[in-house]
Formats: C-alpha cells, sequence, structure tokens
C-alpha cells in the first residue's frame, strides 16, 4: 500500500495552457422578413392579430394628444392585456408651461337597490412626462413623447384581482340596477399666469376615455360532429352531459321523463364559435305518448338559450340580471329504426341544434371582486296545453354552466401550405 502511495506521487501531471479567448462576432439583428440573400424554409402561420398601424388624436384648443398603435378610424382606442399606452402631447403654446403629465384611471361602478352604490378604483397610475421653470433658459418642447404600459391587476381587500375587461350593464327598464367598469387616459398641461407669479396656475386637461379587452383562449376545440351517435360512443370525452327529471303533477300516475343535454365537452368557448348541443328526452312510452299527445293542438316546446347573468353584492345584500345571448335553432332528429316496445317499456326521442355567435359581444365571463358576470346554456322543456286540459307533466328548465372567452381554440388563417 505504501509503495503504491509513493509511486502516485512521483507522477506528474502535465496541463496544456488554455487557448487565448477571443469575443465572438454579435449576433445578426433579428427581422421578421427574410433578406434578400435568405429565404424561409418553413414557415407556421401566427395566431397573433397584427399590431394596429394607425392613429387617435384628440385636441382641445391649444392641446393635442395622439395615441399609437390603434384601428384606423376607431372611435375609441383600444387596448389588450399588459396594453402600451403611447404617443404624443403636442402643445401650440409653450412659454408659460410649467409641467405636462400623464394618467390613467379606471374605476369599477355598481349599484342595486338593496346595497346601494360602491365604486372600486381599478387604475390610478400618474406619470411627468415634463417638468420645469418657464423662466429659466429650459422651455417645454412641442412635442412631449410618453409611454406607460397597462398593469394587469388591481388590489381589492388585500389581494391581486384580475383587471376586469370594459362593460356595461344597464337598463331603463331597471334602473336601480346598474354596472360599469371604464378606463381613460388624462393629460394636463399646466402653465403659470403671470411670468412673475409661479403659484398662480392654470391646468388645461385632456381626457381620453378607452376600451380595454384582455384576450383570452378556449383550451380545447370543438370537435367536428357529422353525427352524435357515432361521436358519443367512440368519443365520450368530446362531450358533457347534464341530467335532469321532468316530474309529473301530483295526481298523476305516469312514471316521470328524464330529460338530457349533450353540449362539447371543454364548456369553455370563443366568442365566434357555433356551439353544437343535442337533447334527449326518455322515459316509458306510456309517459312520451302522453306528453306529446294529451294535447293535439298545442305542440311540445324545446327551447335551448344562450343566458348572461350578471351579478353585485353590495354590502351583504346580492343582485343579478339576466338576459338572454341568443337563442339556437333546434331541429328534430329521426328515430332510430328499432322494434315496437309495449307501452310499459323504454323509449326516446331526441333533438339537435346550435347555438349561433352573438353579434357585438366583445366580452367573455368575468369575475372583479363584488361583481360577476356569468354564462349558461339553458334547456327549457314547456308541456302542451290548450283550454281545460292541462298535462300531467311540469315545465323543466335545465342550467349548464359555461364559460365564454374573447378567442376560439384556432383562429382562422389565411396561409396556403406552400
Amino acid at each position: 500500500m505504501l509503495r503504491s502511495i509513493c509511486s502516485m506521487s512521483a507522477l506528474k501531471i502535465n496541463c496544456a495552457p488554455l487557448p487565448v479567448y477571443t469575443p465572438s462576432e454579435p449576433s445578426p439583428r433579428y427581422s421578421c422578413e427574410p433578406a434578400c440573400d435568405e429565404q424561409r424554409l418553413q414557415h407556421t402561420p401566427r395566431f397573433n392579430r397584427p399590431t394596429p398601424t394607425g392613429i387617435y388624436t384628440k385636441s382641445s384648443k391649444k392641446v393635442s394628444v395622439t395615441l399609437f398603435e390603434q384601428e384606423d378610424n376607431a372611435e375609441i382606442p383600444t387596448y389588450g392585456r399588459h396594453g402600451l399606452v403611447s404617443g404624443t402631447v403636442y402643445v401650440e403654446d409653450c412659454a408659460r408651461v410649467s409641467r405636462v403629465s400623464l394618467k390613467i384611471e379606471g374605476k369599477l361602478e355598481s349599484t342595486i337597490s338593496e346595497g346601494g352604490s360602491k365604486t372600486v378604483r381599478l387604475v390610478n397610475d400618474s406619470y411627468t412626462l415634463w417638468s420645469g421653470c418657464p423662466k429659466g433658459s429650459e422651455r417645454c418642447p412641442n412635442y412631449v413623447p410618453f409611454s406607460a404600459v397597462l398593469p394587469s391587476s388591481y388590489l381589492y381587500e388585500g389581494s391581486s384581482r384580475p383587471l376586469p375587461p370594459s362593460y356595461a350593464s344597464c337598463s331603463p327598464a331597471s334602473p336601480s340596477f346598474f354596472l360599469r367598469s371604464q378606463y381613460s387616459i388624462i393629460v394636463q398641461v399646466t402653465r403659470l399666469r403671470y411670468r412673475k407669479l409661479d403659484f398662480l396656475t392654470k391646468t388645461k386637461q385632456v381626457k381620453i376615455p378607452f376600451e380595454y379587452y384582455p384576450r383570452t383562449r378556449a383550451h380545447r376545440p370543438i370537435a367536428p360532429t357529422p353525427c352524435f351517435f357515432s361521436t358519443v360512443k367512440t368519443s365520450p370525452e368530446e362531450w358533457y352531459q347534464a341530467f335532469s327529471v321532468m316530474k309529473t303533477r301530483p295526481k298523476s300516475k305516469l312514471e316521470p321523463i328524464h330529460c338530457h343535454i349533450f353540449i362539447p365537452g371543454a364548456r369553455v368557448y370563443g366568442l365566434s364559435d357555433t356551439i353544437p348541443f343535442h337533447v334527449q328526452i326518455n322515459g316509458p312510452l306510456a309517459s312520451l305518448r302522453s306528453l306529446l299527445t294529451d294535447c293535439s293542438d298545442e305542440e311540445l316546446s324545446i327551447k335551448v338559450c344562450l343566458l348572461r347573468q350578471v351579478s353585485v353584492e353590495t354590502r351583504g345584500q346580492k343582485a343579478w340580471r339576466n338576459t338572454i345571448l341568443s337563442e339556437g335553432e333546434i331541429n328534430e332528429v329521426p328515430p332510430v329504426v328499432s322494434p315496437p316496445c309495449e307501452s310499459g317499456g323504454m323509449t326516446h326521442l331526441d333533438w339537435e341544434g346550435e347555438l349561433s355567435p352573438v353579434k357585438d359581444l366583445r366580452v367573455g365571463g368575468f369575475q372583479a371582486g363584488h361583481v360577476a358576470v356569468k354564462d349558461f346554456i339553458v334547456l327549457e322543456i314547456e308541456p302542451p296545453s290548450s283550454g281545460r286540459v292541462v298535462s300531467p307533466f311540469l315545465a323543466l328548465q335545465m342550467t349548464v354552466p359555461i364559460r365564454l372567452v374573447t378567442e376560439p381554440y384556432a383562429e382562422e388563417t389565411d396561409y396556403v401550405r406552400p
């Protein structure tokens, strides 16, 4: 053992010197488009919307505010999540200007008859764009640029909440229920009234309301459904099933009828998505026959609609307002050929349809502190009734919670595969 240690200590390790370090050349500037000596090897179309290139301008006497990256001929500026508010302030007469400032405001206002009014401050950010002394050599420039990033959250009762989109819910029919979230950009230009009196100032203000629409995307696509009966067996995970029972009146001896509605499994849909659905009622043949034929003058009423509920809670009191956004088109499905069953046997009837996108709807569901905007798919089945003849079945209403988001799972593009 001692001999081994001695032999190892006698070894000499030769370490070659490291090569001299030479700094690498800087990487070339990145460009979205290939240069004249470059070509695309592969291209994947982007789902992001292109940044607008228009401007929005608002003037008031000697002050003009211009906002960049807006849609052409936009009536009101629009920003998304983490939106960049950039532009310039043009001041015509700069002789006595002492300060130019920018303020971004946002507030959530609500009123209900049960709990009164409440206002929550969403954004209250202030920036000094220029400040100086008009009596000195420094003078305010005619053009003052600015740039500020919108926050994505706000504080409510000590916790951070996502910033709600611009939204308004009010109706002359129900003046006691009012909800509005609004945002604005305020530019203030302060001038000295007299050069020798610094404490006498006047402030000119330009206020620009803007819309805030954060984008949200569905996490699953709506699978194409050429035939419900085939897909519900091969891909049951693509459907969400809600179930309820249509009850009979107390003196009726008929068995109740079971009602089902099937909708795409994600239950999160884009505002531009067409939502398919399938309705099925099943039960004993005698019950279905009584439901359909007891009142021959009237027909069974089946409705599927998209409903939005806006709720406000203030000082322990809660109020809500329901609005039907759209009503689906529903069609009967021909029954499957099967052997005739007895009156006590089980059978079913089916309907299918679609809920079309709601025009001019730009906001999905959201929750902001004491305010919640939720969406539902509602199935209503109304038994027929005529004069003195009353159906033995009671009306049914089934509500399925869903979530509407601004973007579908995948957007259509004009990309053509090379």
